[in-house]
């Protein structure tokens, strides 16, 4: 996470967990016209929230992003919840989320590729372990990574409702 999302999250989090949830992510998109604060969110108890919970919160914390000020110039706020494919994003997520369908994309090639799709198998504070749908050019049916090596990771959401 950047510094400014930090600081954000940092401002924010007492609210959400007011209403029970808690943050996924949160990213800043840009493009040539605007800016987007993305704020996703889950309920505590580690279920999707609902409309009701992000309106809420995006009301609370609005006004919060209002006083506080962190992003400078005219922002878009949305605050989202996480969806089938949920993003893994911190060591807890990846913790929680051991023996479920995950993707993971790396920023270079790892085996000959850089998108993985399989069984997390592990997790800690260092590294994951998958367990691969497909095996690797070399026969290798599962494979470590280090955090700095993934670019993006989430469930495997078609998977998991099978």
């Amino acid at each position: 996470m950047s510094v400014l999302t930090t600081k954000i999250e940092d401002e924010i989090s007492p609210i959400i967990e007011e209403f029970g949830c808690s943050i996924v992510r949160i990213a800043i998109f840009r493009s040539a016209k605007s800016k987007t604060l993305q704020v996703m969110i889950e309920k505590s108890d580690g279920s999707a929230a609902t409309i009701e919970n992000c309106e809420k919160v995006s009301r609370a914390i609005s006004v919060c992003l209002d006083v506080a000020n962190p992003i400078s110039g005219r922002y878009n706020l949305e605050v989202s919840s996480t969806g089938i494919n949920r993003p893994l994003v911190k060591v807890k997520d990846y913790i929680r989320f051991i023996g479920k369908p995950v993707v993971v994309k790396t920023y270079a090639l790892k085996g000959g590729r850089k998108i993985f799709k399989g069984i997390l198998d592990f997790a800690n504070e260092n590294s994951v372990k998958l367990e691969l749908d497909i095996p690797l050019i070399d026969g290798s049916s599962s494979i470590d990574f280090v955090y700095d090596e993934i670019s993006n990771s989430n469930i495997d959401g078609f998977k998991s409702v099978k």
